[in-house]
């Protein structure tokens, strides 16, 4: 007699599918909630759970993630009948390993002829793919923090392999469900943590789960609450980052100009960060994967960047403006002007000015009017020598910065 369970908060309609299943020769019990099915599974083991999408507590998917990532339970045929109209969630319920989506209401006739046809099917798929130990899918339908929950839930021993879109490459070994070492290629993998965080922000990409006995060298010798614990907390801190950005496939640009004007309030190992942005403008995704090391870090790097308005997603022109002179014109341009005729240079002291802003010879002049032009003149170059030692500092503190 084969096992059925039927998940489904409506009463009305576990009432019903279980008499129409007992009618074919099935063992079939119901549930309202996924929470306990759960908790029957590894007593009743069924070989088909028939479930509804949206179930209180843990939903359809979750649950069926749960027991698709237990090797013990990975092969169960897994229906959803569903009062769901969101196509993305039964697209994502095949993907996973659902064996059919069927949508409610339905002829229970019809329904009934549908699950007698998946059983002979998976049947004979179920022979074939006996000796395989493995499960695959992608990181977007499933985080990896989702994997390492239920390979702790499930107590399960294997390696996870996991790829990256950016074609990075890490494995994680877990014995009895406990995380004893991670690897990342080209990685140090000596603290096991570090690749541990850097798998954990790959948001795309495939894993594959090879289900066996470990014997590796630990990297990672904290317990395995406490592993979790911090994985999760520096996971929703990198997320909280990430949401304040644009999307990681946004190309940013450098304002070298607000750079400059913010050198004070930035740190100075920002350096790495700016080095990965080139002048024709850098993917957020890129940046982070070239910077390596904390992503955590070089996100919040990213959003101070942005903040300070030294990163914008509009190409902006990259060359220092210099300030400009009361009449217009910058500085630059002012040191490349002929040298004015006497008569136009103002000379302009207290004993001179009206408070109407009129001009009046003084009675008594303690010096020569010769030598106010000289005056004047050696006034002018002393504030070019200024400007050009403030400019040469600039250009020498950025140079030892590696910027330019």
């Amino acid at each position: 007699m084969r096992k059925v369970f039927v998940v489904d908060s409506d009463e009305q309609v576990a009432s019903i599918l279980k008499l129409k299943l007992r009618r074919i020769g099935c063992d079939v019990v119901t549930f309202g909630n996924s929470a306990d099915a759960l908790m029957a599974i590894p007593d009743s083991m069924p070989e088909i759970i028939i479930s509804e999408m949206i179930l209180p507590g843990l939903d359809g998917i979750d649950f069926m993630k749960r027991v698709k990532m237990n090797p013990e339970t990975a092969r169960i045929l897994f229906v959803f009948l569903s009062s769901s109209r969101d196509v993305e969630k039964k697209i994502l319920a095949l993907s996973l390993g659902a064996a059919s989506v069927f949508a409610k209401p339905i002829f229970i006739d019809d329904f009934m002829e549908g699950i007698k046809e998946l059983w002979s099917g998976y049947e004979s798929k179920n022979r074939q793919d006996s000796a395989e130990n493995t499960l695959q899918g992608d990181i977007s339908d499933i985080s990896v923090l989702n994997i390492l929950n239920i390979m702790l839930e499930n107590k399960s021993s294997g390696e996870i392999e996991f790829s990256s879109s950016a074609d990075r490459k890490g494995v994680i070994f877990c014995e009895d469900g406990s995380i004893v070492r991670v690897e990342v290629e080209g990685g140090e993998n000596n603290d096991g943590m570090e690749e541990l965080y850097e798998i954990l922000s790959w948001s795309d990409g495939d894993f594959s789960v090879n289900y066996k006995e470990v014997d590796v060298e630990r990297n990672i010798c904290i317990p395995q609450k406490k592993i979790m614990e911090k994985a999760a907390a520096w996971f929703k801190e990198y997320s909280e980052i990430l949401q304040s950005l644009p999307p990681l496939d946004t190309v940013v640009y450098l304002d070298f100009s607000k750079f400059v004007d913010n050198l004070n309030l930035l740190p100075d190992d920002i350096d790495s960060v700016i080095r990965q942005i080139a002048e024709t403008g850098s993917r957020l995704s890129e940046i982070i994967d070239s910077c390596g090391g904390d992503r955590k870090l070089t996100a919040a790097y990213l959003k101070q960047l942005f903040d300070l308005s030294v990163l914008s997603i509009e190409n902006v022109q990259n060359e220092y403006e210099t300030p400009e002179n009361p009449d217009g014109t910058s500085s630059k341009e002012s040191l490349e002007k002929p040298e004015m005729n006497l008569e136009e240079i103002e000379i302009v002291e207290e004993n001179y000015i009206f408070a109407d802003g009129g001009r009046k010879e003084a009675e008594e002049s303690p010096k020569h009017p010769a030598e106010k032009p000289k005056r004047k003149k050696s006034g002018n170059f002393a504030k070019v020598l200024i400007f050009i030692a403030i400019l040469v500092a600039v250009v020498i503190f950025v140079y030892r910065r590696g910027l330019i």
